[in-house]
């Protein structure tokens, strides 16, 4: 459906294909939280409360931040179909689950750019294997990576080689209060080892990779099973880590924060650099504290994302996702 002239087709059609190939946004432990509704020429985004992780998540920050990346690769595929639109962010106390409307407002022209971002979103994959480089990352990419954030107004931080350790720590600490939690290890059970295939979300064994030494824990996404992704000859030895903060701790920022992580994964890809979130160093609030003294003193950290390089790596499977017929509804 890609193409110069897009509005050939109706506006429902078109917005049916945006929030379909949106819908392959990442999301935490890829419980997909969010719904879509069509009317006419405007897309609602909405989040779906019964995905909340309530004890990983209680407050349901990474669920908003989740739908913040999928607003972001809605917006992608719209430039990618030549569509123009305008995007409000919605915070209406009377109607929490609604994040954001965007409305179509005619055509625009499809740039090389645009198609890039949209080939990087139908490829990207989160590799939680360790990053195997003989270097780090060059400034000129981390740069951009940094970059792709700014329109969001989220702000950046590098960790450097002394500040790692430091990450490493909190994300360990937050491991171990998560494994001490009977609480915790069912609801990621849930979401994992035990969840049903049928559901098409959530985290298979084949996505989830084995507890190997490396600077930075992962989470264990095989609580109960054993891991089945091989995790490779890397060691995260040069890994580029950055914290995501915002200057407020409010759903606004989640969602922006959940937008510019959209766009520097996708960029990431186009420069064909691996990556994935780490979001359990924030989920426990010691770790996140620790993290705001050392990252972010007068911010909100929000996210950590790990980048790196994998060429020596295996092809990953792309997770699940569920029925488009699930998420979307079109109001007739």
């Amino acid at each position: 459906m890609l193409g110069a002239e897009p509005m050939t087709i109706s506006p429902q059609d078109l917005l049916f294909e945006v929030a379909c190939v949106a819908c392959r946004a990442p999301s935490i432990a890829n419980s997909q939280p969010w719904l879509w509704r069509i009317d006419g020429d405007v897309l609602e985004l909405r989040c779906d409360q019964s995905r909340q992780l309530p004890v990983a998540d209680p407050h349901g920050q990474l669920m908003v931040t989740s739908c913040g990346a999928l607003l972001h690769h809605a917006s992608v595929a719209l430039a990618a179909l030549g569509a123009a639109a305008t995007i409000e962010r919605v915070d209406d106390p009377s109607d929490p689950a609604l994040l954001a409307r965007l409305v179509l407002t005619g055509s625009r022209r499809v740039s090389a750019e645009d198609m890039r971002m949209h080939h990087a979103l139908r490829i990207r994959r989160t590799d939680r294997r360790p990053f195997r480089g003989i270097r780090p990352l060059p400034d000129a990419i981390v740069d951009l990576l940094r970059q792709s954030a700014v329109p969001f107004e989220v702000s950046t931080h590098v960790f450097d080689p002394a500040e790692i350790g430091l990450l490493g720590h909190a994300a360990q600490a937050a491991a171990h209060i998560h494994a001490k939690s009977d609480s915790y290890r069912e609801e990621m059970a849930a979401w994992t080892t035990y969840r049903d295939p049928a559901q098409r979300d959530g985290v298979p064994p084949t996505a989830a990779v084995p507890q190997v030494p490396r600077p930075v824990p992962v989470r264990d996404f095989a609580p109960d099973s054993v891991p089945l992704l091989e995790p490779g000859p890397g060691d995260d030895r040069y890994t580029t880590y950055l914290a995501l903060a915002t200057d407020t701790d409010t759903r606004w920022d989640w969602l922006r924060t959940g937008e510019a992580v959209s766009a520097m994964l996708l960029t990431a890809t186009t420069l064909g650099i691996a990556s994935s979130v780490l979001s359990e160093v924030v989920e426990v609030p010691g770790a996140r504290a620790l993290l705001r003294a050392v990252v972010a003193p007068a911010e909100f950290p929000q996210l950590t994302v790990r980048f790196g390089l994998n060429a020596s790596g295996g092809e990953l499977r792309p997770t699940a996702r569920r029925p488009c017929s699930e998420v979307i509804t079109i109001v007739r």
